[in-house]
């Protein structure tokens, strides 16, 4: 049902104000008793014996360390960012405030550093101890290096399985990759972050598809590969015993299956495909064995978008995307954050998963961090995945599988410590939902690099496939829909023309939708049913996601200001949180090249460039923008206005209304009564 027209004051007040409490997750129900297991470490903070801390002068209380300095950079056999230490009277200082002896450990990237507790204790405290430190006049942040661990949910060549790249269609909800393929298959200037256990470098389907990485595990217990920080990023195993910390539990080969989603060798004959076929993966270690640190992966994070870690040799590929399959309970740190902010302000995606608990994802780190692109897992009929974490931090829905054949299969191995025999395997996760958003962004990328992050996140969410109806998946619990590849990517290109005729290619056994074909042009161009009259279903095309609630509306569903002529009208908003569209194929007549309407706006909310906003699109690029919002409101009132198509002349174009809301004050726009006219409205 229609939402009314205002959302009354108090209401939106709260809605504002309203905080979000991190909530305790709960352990979702496999199979796989290892992945209980492992799963069971993400279900509470784990306990931590480092702080992350940051001056807000650093250059005030550190000293080079000309020595260490020296010795990576003999290790890397190129320079290095130079390395500090903090001094004795700055650590006396801390350890005073903190109340327990605090050991310098390295000076990590942003300027913070790493200080080590006597002893792990539990999450809660070093976290109490942290705030302490925060006290001090002269500390930027302090925060707990908690722990992160992988976030999928394993089960078990071969496009053909690969349902999780096919057109949306009723019990088989993909990610509509054939279409994009159509338009870029990728590009060699992008390059693809993934910040996980590492790769298998010489899987025949990952063979020649990486750009040198780095292994930033400090922890010998975790790396399993004998030192410390290195060039090395390949994954030796991630296995433990019982008597590890987090229990027994196989090797995951979790980063190779993620790499393989995102871009494994494809159109090869062999395997699987990867999403994108050109662009290379940046392969980033920081999981091991029981997990990994926020320390480790905040490193991770500012080298992949190729920004200065101090030891570290300066990333010669910096990744426009970063894909990080990982996370735990707790807030977003303020250290955390501080590293969401620089990435993101030099030019780079960040995608994370939601988390497996089937739970809040705001009780989940770093899906709950500002900026990031948070991703939640269908399954083939288009609802949540049983273990997908869910809520209000979810930005996007994408593929992550059920159980068996209805999982997502990519790269994998068969070694249950070391490597062993290479191989194919289902997994199901928020783990593999993610990497297929990466992977869309990348192809996004490929047509239009000038993209920014905000840009790119609005592009993904306005081109989503909509949940079906009855979907346990809602905007309110899943995010926008589910990831469009050919969509997004269309969005991105900034035009619904014909795909190139050069630099295509094909998997064989594709299957090319019909349905991103545009409807032929009526005879002799024009509109068809440009006044509604004929009601829904004749001319336009008509989406949205609340698939309940008609676009083309009768008198008697319309509110009181009624069509502006005849009994049939189009509505827009109403509801928060809409995704509309409505479009057909015309021909710009060249001797009345402007498109005249009827319009009325009603809302009382704030304007803003990225919702309650109505665009008129050609060829999938913005003519006109009308901002919904309390300045331009003009409710009950019919206002004539038009657009000037004069460069689309003679030309048969696709032409597209299109509406996006926000989640607070309901917004609406009303439009009856377009034709071609010869000359613009007053």
């Amino acid at each position: 049902m229609r939402r009314n027209f205002y959302l009354p004051a108090l209401v939106a007040a709260a809605l504002i104000c309203s905080a979000r409490t991190p909530t305790p997750v709960t352990l979702a129900q496999e199979d796989d008793a290892a992945v209980q297991r492992r799963a069971a470490a993400i279900a509470a903070p784990h306990p931590t014996g480092e702080i992350i801390l940051k001056y807000k002068s650093p250059e005030k209380f550190r000293v080079l360390d000309v020595a260490a300095t020296q010795m990576a950079a003999n290790a890397a056999g190129r320079d290095v960012a130079p390395m500090h230490v903090l001094t004795a009277d700055a650590m006396r200082t801390l350890s005073a405030q903190a109340g327990v002896a605090l050991t310098h450990v390295r000076e990590m990237s942003g300027e913070a550093h790493v200080l080590r507790l006597p002893q792990p204790l539990p999450y809660d405290e070093v976290e109490r101890i942290a705030k302490r430190l925060e006290q001090l006049d002269e500390v930027e942040y302090a925060s707990p290096s908690g722990w992160r661990f992988i976030a999928l949910t394993p089960d078990d060549s071969l496009y053909g399985q690969q349902w999780h790249y096919f057109a949306p269609a009723p019990g088989n909800y993909g990610a509509n990759l054939p279409a994009a393929w159509d338009i870029t298959t990728g590009t060699a200037s992008i390059v693809v972050s993934v910040i996980d256990t590492g790769i298998l470098f010489d899987h025949p389907d990952l063979a020649g598809r990486t750009v040198p990485g780095y292994d930033f595990i400090t922890n010998l217990f975790v790396a399993r590969d004998g030192d410390g920080r290195d060039a090395d990023a390949s994954d030796p195993g991630d296995w433990s015993i019982a008597s590890d910390p987090c229990g027994a539990s196989p090797s995951s080969w979790h980063g190779t299956h993620v790499a393989g989603t995102i871009g494994a060798a494809t159109n090869n004959g062999t395997g699987v495909a990867g999403i994108n076929w050109v662009s290379k993966i940046l392969p980033v270690r920081a999981l091991g064995r029981c997990g990994g640190t926020d320390a480790d992966i905040i490193d991770s994070m500012r080298w992949s978008a190729g920004l200065s870690v101090p030891g570290v040799p300066a990333n010669s590929n910096p990744a426009r995307v970063i894909n990080m399959s990982l996370g735990g309970s707790g807030s977003c740190t303020s250290a955390l954050q501080n590293a969401v902010n620089a990435v993101i302000a030099a030019n780079s995606v960040l995608v994370v998963a939601a988390g497996n608990e089937n739970s809040p994802a705001v009780g989940f780190t770093p899906g709950n961090c500002n900026g990031v692109i948070t991703v939640a897992a269908t399954n083939r009929n288009g609802d949540k995945a049983s273990y997908s974490n869910f809520g209000s931090v979810v930005e996007i829905s994408a593929p992550g599988g059920e159980s068996g054949s209805d999982g997502v299969l990519s790269t994998l191995n068969a070694g249950t410590t070391t490597p062993a025999a290479h191989n194919y395997v289902f997994y199901k996760g928020t783990s593999m939902a993610a990497p297929h958003v990466a992977g869309v962004v990348s192809l996004m990328l490929s047509v239009n690099a000038s993209l920014t992050p905000a840009q790119v996140l609005s592009l993904l969410q306005t081109t989503v496939t909509p949940f079906p109806s009855g979907s346990t998946c809602n905007i309110s619990n899943c995010g926008a829909g589910i990831v469009n590849a050919a969509a997004a990517v269309q969005a991105a290109q900034g035009s619904g023309g014909p795909p190139p005729t050069s630099g295509r290619a094909y998997i064989p056994i594709a299957v090319k939708s019909g349905a991103s074909t545009p409807p032929p042009p009526p005879p002799g161009g024009g509109l068809v049913n440009g006044d509604f009259e004929q009601g829904p279903g004749v001319g336009w095309t008509a989406t949205s996601n609340y698939p309940d609630n008609c676009l083309i509306c009768d008198r008697d569903n319309l509110p009181d200001s009624g069509p502006h002529g005849g009994n049939w009208a189009a509505w827009f908003g109403g509801v928060n949180n809409e995704n509309a569209v409505l479009k057909q194929t015309v021909t710009v007549p060249a001797g009345a090249p402007h498109l005249g309407f009827w319009h009325v706006i009603g809302s009382n909310d704030y304007c803003s460039d990225n919702y309650d906003v109505a665009r008129i699109k050609v060829n999938g690029t913005e003519v006109r923008k009308i901002h919904l919002c309390s300045t331009t409101h003009t409710y009950p009132n019919w206002k004539k206005t038009s657009v000037n198509l004069s460069a689309y002349a003679g030309q048969s174009v696709l032409l597209e209304l299109t509406v996006k809301t926000d989640n607070l004050i309901a917004s609406n726009w009303l439009v009856d009564d377009l034709a071609f006219q010869t000359t613009p409205s007053p």
